[in-house]
């Protein structure tokens, strides 16, 4: 082991268990830190070390060196207690403070560095597809089991997309809608949606994944296979529940997407959408059956004007769950 670091202790050849035990010693500078620095970077969008995967003399210097250290010694202290760890830094004062930002500290602190305010950043992306999944109520929250596969374009899975052709059976039923972490994914063949929204591949080691904001991703949640299924399940269930006029179906899916009360400008930009997208379904400029996805059965089993109804308020509810609030921490 490193010199400048505290000894291994042995009492012969070391073993893989004096090593386990020499990289959580008290002692050890390291670890810990590690751990603390990885748990702060997902709360925060940024680790107390920028550098989360390197903490060696190219790595950044810790903007709170004293608080990384205090952390660390009381991840320790508690056991190696993660739970402790995130009630610790989900209860301080610096996590729940208002992620609105001033034009001063913008100037000041452009990056949120010194926590001058709350942390906002775009959610990883398995969890943008379990939020429109939860949204609509298609989410199926069964915990293990077997890998399922998800809509994904045919042409993916043959050549020249893929070194060889795979095979790519869509799951159907409850399963199709599990959580983005038992999607399958091949290495080679990386899945659409995740890939979008910079989730990694899986064939490599990753400490910090990369936020992007790109047109592709709007294109996704805007027309991929699972999201328009989501916004025509959030239409179905926010027509049966959502009372019966516009504002009160507008505050009810608005509830869902955001997790709280549209104000008067939000009604007003979405009950002129809905009252524009009506008028060009009624006049058969859209049609309900191009809109609506296969496999709704309250879609099949409905009158031509109801159809209609659900047609514009799938419309409707695609806009919802786009919406930068849907998907951005806050």
């Amino acid at each position: 082991t490193p010199k400048f670091l505290h000894p291994l202790k042995s009492d012969g050849t070391p073993t893989r268990l004096d090593f386990a035990k020499w990289l959580v010693a008290p002692e050890s500078p390291t670890t810990a830190r590690t751990i603390v620095n990885r748990v702060w970077q997902q709360y925060f969008g940024t680790g107390l070390v920028a550098t989360s995967g390197d903490f060696g003399i190219q790595g950044a210097v810790p903007s709170h060196p004293e608080l990384l250290d205090w952390l660390s010694v009381e991840f320790m202290d508690s056991g190696w207690s993660l739970k402790k760890l995130h009630r610790l830094i989900v209860e301080s004062a610096t996590y729940r403070q208002s992620s609105a930002i001033s034009a001063e500290h913008l100037a000041q602190d452009p990056e949120n560095r010194w926590m001058e305010r709350g942390a906002r950043f775009r959610v990883e992306g398995e969890i943008v597809r379990d939020i429109a999944l939860t949204a609509s109520g298609l989410l199926n929250p069964t915990v293990g089991g077997q890998s399922v596969h998800p809509p994904a374009p045919a042409y993916l899975f043959l050549p020249p997309a893929s070194y060889g052709t795979k095979t790519w059976n869509t799951d159907t039923g409850p399963d199709r809608y599990r959580r983005a972490l038992y999607a399958f994914r091949f290495r080679s063949v990386p899945y659409p949606m995740l890939q979008a929204f910079d989730t990694p591949a899986g064939d490599a080691p990753c400490t910090r994944r990369d936020v992007s904001n790109s047109p592709i991703q709007a294109l996704t949640t805007l027309n991929e296979t699972l999201f328009m299924e989501c916004a025509a399940a959030l239409a179905s269930q926010t027509l049966a529940e959502g009372g019966t006029t516009d504002k009160e179906r507008i505050d009810y899916s608005f509830r869902r997407c955001a997790t709280r009360a549209p104000k008067a400008a939000d009604s007003d930009i979405l009950l002129r959408f809905v009252e524009k997208q009506r008028a060009r379904v009624v006049a058969g400029e859209l049609n309900p059956s191009d809109i609506v996805p296969e496999g709704i059965t309250t879609f099949s089993e409905a009158t031509p004007a109801q159809q209609q109804e659900l047609a514009v308020w799938t419309l409707a509810s695609r806009v919802m769950l786009n919406m930068d609030e849907t998907i951005v921490r806050q």
